[in-house]
């Protein structure tokens, strides 16, 4: 009797399982590739006198038998490999099928996994540039549960002050900047706070300003992330982007002409709404105004 080689075996094994990866598909993915590599490299190309039939004593038929059962769990294994990457596969394409394409019609938008600042653009109808501008971004890196304002203009809306008389827009001198952002954060963070508290506010913004281990414009801080955390929620929330009361205004005036009820105070949290202590376990207590404890 002849049986052919443990090669003519394994050689129409791959090839069978290589067809059915071609008629899957799948033979363009590169860990089928790999698969084919491993089954033909094993053992050989087919061709060549090894694998010519050979008469068999009995030894050998046992041999061919233990190998068919070391050939079936391989080919069991194979096989499973496939369908793992096409289930991959599939579940990879639907992900990318699942991102929301659809025209954003609101004036706020709250970043998504998937997003990126073009396509939120996009969809929003406004150029890349406009999206940016509408929200003071300087990159186009967004993250997940951020609020973008998508309608608009650029934030030059001038501010009255506690004097009736206009602040000076964003788009003018860097005191005009500043007061633009400090007055929004003061507003965002301390309504309804008493105006000692605004201040207090204001004066720990400037104070990580000015201590080196925050970034060094009013900007910065307040859009600042630590360790990949937002420092402040109204950037989360996008109430940093509301319209300030002119109490507001008066108290980012006053910190940046020197007023500094705090100090040297660079954090400060309500404890009652606070989900994270860090600063209570990290930092030394200073004093609290209203509802706001403030820390060194």
């Amino acid at each position: 009797m002849k049986i052919p080689s443990k090669k003519i075996i394994i050689g129409i094994l791959a090839a069978t399982l290589l067809i059915g990866a071609v008629a899957s598909g799948l033979l363009a993915n590169p860990a089928i590739l790999k698969m084919e590599d491993a089954i033909m490299g094993t053992e050989g190309y087919l061709g060549g006198e090894d694998n010519l039939a050979y008469e068999t004593s009995e030894e050998d038929l046992e041999e061919v038998e233990d190998r068919e059962d070391v050939i079936d769990d391989f080919k069991d294994e194979v096989v499973k490999e496939i369908k793992e990457i096409k289930e991959k596969t599939t579940t990879e394409v639907k992900q990318q099928n699942t991102v929301d394409k659809s025209p954003i019609t609101g004036e706020r938008y709250t970043v998504k996994s998937g997003d990126t600042l073009s396509l939120i653009a996009q969809r929003a109808g406004v150029s890349l540039g406009q999206l940016r501008s509408i929200n003071g971004l300087n990159s186009d890196t967004i993250y997940i549960g951020q609020v973008l304002k998508t309608k608009g203009t650029s934030p030059t809306t001038n501010v009255a002050a506690a004097t009736n008389t206009q602040s000076p827009s964003r788009g003018g001198s860097q005191r005009d900047e500043d007061i633009y952002w400090l007055s929004r954060i003061i507003h965002a963070e301390a309504q309804g706070e008493p105006y000692q508290g605004k201040v207090a506010v204001g004066n720990v913004i400037l104070n990580r300003v000015r201590s080196g281990k925050f970034p060094n414009t009013i900007y910065g801080v307040i859009f600042d992330r630590q360790d990949g955390y937002t420092q402040f929620s109204p950037v989360i929330d996008g109430t940093i982007y509301n319209t300030p009361h002119k109490d507001s205004v008066k108290a980012a005036t006053e910190v940046l002409n020197g007023v500094r009820p705090v100090g040297e105070a660079l954090y400060f949290l309500n404890p009652r709404k606070a989900t994270n202590f860090w600063i209570v376990n990290n930092r030394q207590y200073m004093k609290t105004i209203g509802d706001h404890d403030f820390y060194y």
